[in-house]
């Protein structure tokens, strides 16, 4: 009885370990097409721009993709480059609208909006910050997208989702 209780607990452990295992390896697999995407965003800031660190890369998804690195100059300098298959652009930090700065103005055109992202973006030909926000009324939650110029924050358009 004892080895037979023994035989099903080995059992057990190898097949946990085995699933960890697949597991762990089909999320590996999974994720490697987001990282060299990010990877090959920052090598192609640090070649492109002035950009000399990165901090952090987001993915903008419109009507052309863009990887947004998020850095430094060797100057320490904070900036931003959108990265796509067809352009590199930077635009330095402090010459431009602040994250800060468009959080407050949705908040005070919007006191009961939930923000969910505000990144850097491009809409048409413009750079942009994009800002993704809820409001929820009597009738449901409304999602809605506002588009502000990068450089000084002017307002360019809201796009409504429909209710869910």
């Amino acid at each position: 009885m004892n080895a037979k209780r023994t035989r099903i607990i080995a059992f057990g452990v190898f097949i946990i370990v085995t699933l960890g295992v697949v597991l762990s390896r089909f999320y590996l697999n999974v994720q490697n097409e987001h990282w060299d995407s990010k990877r090959t965003a920052v090598e192609t800031a640090f070649e492109k721009s002035i950009m000399t660190k990165a901090v952090k890369v987001d993915f903008f998804y419109g009507e052309e993709p863009f990887r947004i690195v998020y850095g430094e100059d060797k100057l320490g300098q904070d900036l931003i480059v959108w990265v796509s298959d067809k352009d590199v652009h930077t635009e330095m930090a402090s010459e431009s609208f602040t994250e800060d700065q468009v959080r407050d103005v949705v908040m005070k055109k919007n006191p009961d909006a939930e923000i969910e992202r505000i990144m850097p973006g491009k809409l048409d030909q413009e750079y942009v910050w994009e800002v993704f926000y809820k409001k929820i009324n009597d009738s449901g939650t409304r999602y809605f997208y506002d588009y502000y110029k990068f450089k000084d924050g002017s307002y360019i358009d809201t796009w409504r989702l429909s209710l869910q």
